[in-house]
């Protein structure tokens, strides 16, 4: 039996010879041969849409074919899981796998090879005779075996075959899903903003960077600049101690001589300066 709450589908059932078959949707990855529903359509260009139902033919690791050859992602469909209950001539019916009773109807779902004819599946039959092995006698079918057949019970449910959505319903469900998708374009508009500020905000840093940099380097140019003075005052003051060496060395015998010829005083180191760059001026 199907829950209340249960979405169900009802969808002609090859493998019961076209028979009328409640479906399920149940929320799994599909397997080869069974049905599936869309109920989210990611990326179809029109070539389907939700409610559309498909039969799998090839799975992949997050994707089906259908046997019409479209590709579905895992995430936009829903598998229809097939259920006991069947639609025949207007009334739901369960199939239960048990012994058949006389007057009660059964269905064939797996005819025997050594009876079978074609299109015995999905027959309907009444049993008129049981027998000891729980074969039966079926009309207008005959002899049915035990294995070929499930006992069609009334459903007890007052649960009518599912009829189309009520418009005011849909409209209300395309309403909820273009809030939900413009609430995604507003989430998307607000991720591109914050990524354009953040872009912004790199390169205001990238080019405070640069005139950090450009600024340490015109600084190093200052100190390089200064100790090449320095090294030219270097240079300088010992070009002059060299030229007042070489000075001294051809005053002294002139001091000397002074001293010698004339009792004058010493003289201080002032007064020598003096004479030398009096003499350095020559």
């Amino acid at each position: 039996m199907t829950k209340t709450n249960e979405k169900i589908h009802v969808l002609a059932d090859e493998s019961l010879g076209g028979i009328k078959r409640e479906y399920v949707e149940v929320d799994r990855k599909a397997e080869v041969g069974e049905k599936i529903v869309i109920v989210d359509v990611i990326l179809s260009f029109g070539t389907y849409h939700s409610g559309d139902v498909f039969d799998v033919a090839t799975k992949r690791s997050a994707s089906v074919r259908t046997a019409c050859g479209k590709c579905l992602y895992d995430e936009e469909y829903r598998v229809l899981a097939p259920t006991n209950i069947v639609h025949i001539d207007g009334e739901r019916y369960e199939m239960v796998d048990r012994k058949a009773e006389v007057d009660e109807k059964i269905v064939i779902i797996a005819p025997d090879d050594d009876l079978a004819v074609d299109g015995d599946i999905g027959k309907i039959a009444t049993v008129t005779e049981v027998f000891s092995e729980e074969d039966i006698d079926a009309s207008p079918m005959g002899w049915v075996k035990r294995s070929e057949y499930r006992v069609l019970v009334p459903a007890e449910s007052s649960e009518e075959e599912p009829q189309p959505s009520d418009p005011i319903d849909v409209i209300a469900n395309l309403a909820t899903r273009v809030a939900e998708l413009e609430r995604e374009n507003k989430r998307f508009k607000d991720e591109i903003d914050t990524l354009h500020k953040d872009n912004r905000r790199h390169g205001e840093e990238i080019a405070q960077l640069d005139k950090g940099v450009h600024t340490q380097s015109q600084r190093h140019l200052y100190r390089q600049q200064e100790i090449e003075r320095v090294w030219e005052c270097m240079d300088r003051i010992e070009s002059e101690m060299e030229a007042l060496k070489y000075a001294a060395k051809e005053t002294d015998g002139k001091v000397a001589h002074l001293e010698a010829d004339s009792d004058m005083r010493l003289f201080t180191a002032e007064e020598v300066a003096a004479l030398l760059n009096a003499m350095r001026e020559r």
